[in-house]
C-alpha cells in the first residue's frame, strides 16, 4: 500500500500521522487536524478551531524559523508551491523533523486569501549518523583484534547506512 493509500488508515502511529491546515490570510487563522497539533505540541480541540499562524511559528526551532517564515511568504506572494524542511517543538519539549508541503490559493480578484498544506513527521538522521559513528568504531577494534569476519560484517553494515534512505528528500525553498 502506498503512501496515498495509507492515509486516513491506521497504518499510521500517532507520532508518524500527517498533519492537514488551512490558513485563511484574512483573519490570520490556522485551522488544522489533531495530527498536526500532536505534531506541534497544541492543543487539538483549540486548532480545530483556528489559532493565529503566529502560535504555530513559535513551535519552530529558532534556527528553523527565519527560512521558513521565507519560504511561507514567497509561496503567498508567487502562488508557487511550498515546500520546506524543518524542526518543531512537540508537546513534550523533544523536536520533530517534518516536512511541510502547501500552497497559497487566490480569491477572484487575485489577491491571496487560502493557504492550505500538509505536514508530515520525517526521519531525523542523528540516530543513524550515531549508529554509524559507533559501527565504525568497532569496525575499528575488529581490525586491530584481528577479527576478519567481523570487520567485514561491519563494513557491509556500514556501507547499507551509507545508502540514502528511501524518505530522504531535497530541500526546496
Amino acid at each position: 500500500m502506498n503512501l496515498v493509500d495509507s492515509i486516513g488508515t491506521s497504518e499510521f502511529s500517532v507520532a508518524e500521522e500527517p498533519g492537514i491546515f488551512t490558513w485563511e490570510l484574512a483573519t490570520d487563522k490556522v485551522y488544522a487536524d489533531s495530527a498536526l497539533a500532536n505534531l506541534f505540541g497544541l492543543d487539538p480541540e483549540q486548532t480545530l478551531t483556528g489559532l493565529p499562524v503566529i502560535r504555530y511559528l513559535d513551535r519552530i526551532h529558532p534556527d528553523d524559523k527565519p527560512s521558513v517564515a521565507k519560504a511561507i511568504s514567497e509561496s503567498v506572494i508567487t502562488g508557487n508551491p511550498y515546500r520546506c524542511d524543518y524542526r518543531v517543538f512537540d508537546r513534550s519539549g523533544q523536536i520533530v523533523a517534518v516536512a511541510a508541503f502547501g500552497r497559497c490559493f487566490r480569491d477572484e480578484a487575485g489577491n491571496p486569501s487560502q493557504y492550505a498544506g500538509i505536514v508530515f513527521p520525517t526521519n531525523d538522521h542523528g540516530e543513524q549518523d550515531e549508529l554509524s559513528a559507533h559501527c565504525r568504531a568497532a569496525l575499528k577494534i575488529a581490525r586491530s583484534s584481528g577479527l576478519q569476519a567481523t570487520a567485514d560484517a561491519l563494513k557491509a553494515i556500514l556501507k547499507e547506512l551509507a545508502k540514502p534512505m528511501p524518505s530522504d528528500t531535497v530541500q526546496v525553498h
